[in-house]
């Protein structure tokens, strides 16, 4: 092959990787995606269906590097913590930083439950609902299940969830895509390297991060494919779905949206009683407004990590500390998904009309917490099939409620990350301050 004809085929892909960066934008959603996904599903039913299965093959492409991502991630975070707590430097940081994750995590499920049943998300005509049974009747070749086919299970019987979540083997969790063994297993890991020798661990925690660098960038790669990857997606979706669902679901979008200025406004509170007069001076602007048009505009919530950590470093907080939390609350507490699964509970049980009785309500809570946080390591549409074990507890079919899901999802992402974002913000402002501060 002539030397010419490397470079032509190297600035080929460049311009096509190029092409695929600039599609990720919300605007070229809206212009060329989403328009273009609608025209292929009602004038293409027959290619749709096809281009269907081939979105869900690429959503377990994705999904490929999550779970080394999340074990790895994981198992530094907590070394880095139980380290610091070791030498002394904060005795009470991992304190602080554990209990801001559990505060934060319910306000945030409690606050998505209040907004969503002021909205009330979700709720359908006769017309709407008979299009739902016809879908579940016509379209039988879908397969929402693409990381766990046994998802369901372990919820099947209560008394037996706890094993979807107690590890094994962390090998072997990681193999079979079980988040949440993943999760508890590398809390375990991360907690045995912290009490081994400094020698001994070093090295390990060198591969880890290692391993952890090499997954970013791999998934970083593979979201290059979300474009063509909601193509198929919404061409699939608006061949089965009713226009009166689309509306419905226009809720749901709302819904997402004022949950996210509502969690702006608290971060914003947050920062200003939790920073001190001389870390304020140094600050312009109040960072929650960057961390959160840094996730609205990528989609990512892991693109704000460098401008919380860097934020913080600046005003003079502690590195380690700072990276810790930050990270922590970025991958496994993951509060824009806890946000984004209660709503979503909510509009798969208006539309199947199940009473939201005070024990649903609580029901709810718990299982958007748990739901969100087996996210982690997941980005984009692969976060919604999580949402599967509480409607499979609930008793509401999944195949539907996630089809409709995934049809908005492009929208979705953009305030889920931007909830992360600025909620691991005020996570990381709150665990990292050393000292009592001054309101405002």
């Amino acid at each position: 092959m002539s030397q010419l004809t490397k470079l032509k085929m190297t600035n080929s892909f460049t311009n096509f990787r190029s092409i695929l960066t600039t599609l990720r934008k919300p605007k070229y959603f809206l212009l060329i995606i989403f328009p273009l996904g609608l025209i292929i599903g009602t004038f293409l039913p027959g290619i749709s269906r096809s281009l269907n299965d081939l979105g869900f093959t690429l959503i377990q492409l994705i999904s490929y590097p999550a779970i080394p991502l999340v074990l790895t991630a994981v198992i530094i975070s907590v070394y880095s913590i139980l380290t610091l707590d070791k030498s002394n430097k904060n005795n009470f940081f991992a304190r602080k930083l554990i209990l801001s994750l559990i505060i934060f995590t319910f306000v945030a499920s409690i606050l998505a439950l209040a907004l969503s049943l002021y909205q009330k998300p979700g709720i359908l005509s006769p017309d709407g609902k008979v299009s739902i049974g016809k879908f579940m009747l016509d379209i039988t070749d879908i397969n929402l299940t693409v990381f766990s086919s046994d998802i369901a299970d372990p919820l099947a019987n209560n008394t037996s969830w706890l094993q979807s979540v107690i590890p094994s083997n962390i090998l072997s969790d990681a193999a079979n895509s079980n988040t949440l063994k993943v999760i508890s297993g590398s809390l375990l890991a991360g907690y045995g390297l912290s009490i081994i020798p400094q020698d001994v661990s070093k090295p390990l925690v060198s591969l880890l991060r290692s391993i952890n660098s090499l997954s970013v960038k791999i998934l970083d790669e593979l979201l290059l494919l979300s474009p063509i990857l909601l193509i198929c997606l919404i061409a699939g979706a608006i061949t089965s779905i009713n226009t009166e669902i689309i509306i419905a679901l226009l809720n749901v979008t709302i819904c997402i949206l004022v949950s996210a200025v509502a969690c702006l406004g608290i971060s914003r509170l947050i920062i200003k009683r939790y920073t001190s007069k001389e870390e304020k001076k140094l600050l312009e602007t109040n960072p929650a407004d960057s961390v959160f048009i840094v996730g609205l505009s990528t989609g990512s919530s892991m693109a704000c990590y460098p401008t919380i950590t860097n934020t913080l470093k600046f005003i003079g907080r502690a590195s380690s500390q700072v990276e810790a939390s930050t990270s922590l609350s970025l991958l496994i507490s993951r509060l824009g998904n806890v946000v984004y699964n209660v709503i979503a509970i909510v509009f798969a049980l208006n539309l199947y009309e199940v009473r939201l009785s005070p024990l649903v309500l609580i029901q709810i809570i718990i299982l958007g917490v748990v739901t969100g946080i087996s996210s982690a390591g997941l980005n984009g549409v692969a976060v919604v099939p999580t949402i599967a074990i509480a409607l499979m507890f609930f008793q509401v079919p999944a195949p539907p409620i996630l089809l409709l899901l995934l049809a908005i999802d492009p929208i979705m992402t953009l305030p889920r990350a931007a909830i992360s974002g600025v909620m691991a913000l005020c996570i990381s402002v709150i665990s990292s301050n050393e000292s009592v501060v001054e309101a405002g």
